[in-house]
């Protein structure tokens, strides 16, 4: 219940903050400083780690239910890393579009916001070792016909949030002549539930991971009725942390992290805590 509500707070505050918007929060988000001592990291502000995402991503990150405070996935794995590193961590909110040009121009250390490792992205920065696993899925409307299969897309209207590995996937379709759809581009995820919720369009096309927690929290309004798999000769998407180009010392430092904490099992528990056990990547 209590995730429930953090993300229907979440899905209220993106409708009046964020719609229409793609201006960056200028002021970092904190979370509570860490009492060990950061290592000799290359770092935007000594001893912080600046954590670019895009807020409004359930379950990998949005606000709880004061409207300031960050919650999610990402934002438990970027606190964790942090406390391996001895580092405090501030979460810096950004559109997802252009996310990782930040890292170029300095604007935050790494980003974490369920970023698919592709290789064109890997011309850009640097990934870490994968944490999430994912495939690319469509939600209906719980009663609508079912799509259970990408090529029956064809004449639909299609929603699905810009620059994301869905808008990669249903090029693709388009460009082969697959499907013949229309479609429906948003900045945010909750606007592409938000029109399937008042019939504007007929399915998103997202994340299974997110797919999944919508459909968990609202099991009589949404289904999913087709997801990607080894099946389709597809292999799954794997979510990495991003860290700029070059970066090597911070790169090691997080994989070094992101390693203990699956030693550790507060990886497993940060996972099971979002509804993500499944998705696990050992």
């Amino acid at each position: 219940m209590k995730r429930i509500l953090a993300i229907l707070c979440a899905i209220a505050l993106a409708t009046l903050v964020f719609a229409g918007c793609t201006k960056v929060d200028p002021d970092p988000i904190d979370a509570p400083p860490s009492d060990n001592q950061p290592a000799e990291l290359q770092l935007i502000v000594p001893g912080t780690l600046t954590v670019g995402t895009e807020i409004g991503y359930p379950p990998f990150e949005m606000f709880a239910d004061d409207g300031v405070t960050p919650i999610g996935l990402d934002v438990d794995l970027a606190q964790a890393i942090g406390e391996i590193l001895g580092l405090n961590v501030v979460f810096q909110n950004t559109d997802f579009e252009g996310i990782l040009d930040g890292l170029a121009i300095n604007k935050y250390d790494v980003v974490m916001s369920a970023v698919t490792i592709t290789p064109e992205r890997g011309q850009k920065v640097d990934f870490s070792n994968p944490y999430i696993e994912n495939w690319q899925a469509v939600v209906i409307r719980k009663g609508d016909t079912p799509i259970t299969a990408p090529e029956e897309l064809n004449g639909k209207n299609v929603a699905y949030q810009k620059a994301t590995t869905s808008t990669m996937f249903l090029n693709k379709l388009r460009e082969t002549g697959v499907v013949d759809c229309k479609v429906n581009e948003f900045e945010k995820v909750m606007d592409c539930f938000g029109d399937l919720r008042n019939k504007r369009v007929d399915c998103v096309l997202c994340d299974s991971v997110v797919a999944d927690d919508y459909v968990a929290n609202e099991p009589d309004l949404f289904e999913i009725t087709w997801v990607q798999s080894f099946a389709d000769g597809d292999e799954p998407e794997l979510f990495g942390i991003a860290v700029k180009k070059g970066n090597a010392d911070l790169l090691a430092a997080v994989n070094g992290a992101l390693a203990q904490l699956k030693a550790n099992g507060k990886y497993d528990e940060i996972c099971l805590d979002w509804g993500l056990d499944k998705s696990r990547v050992d």
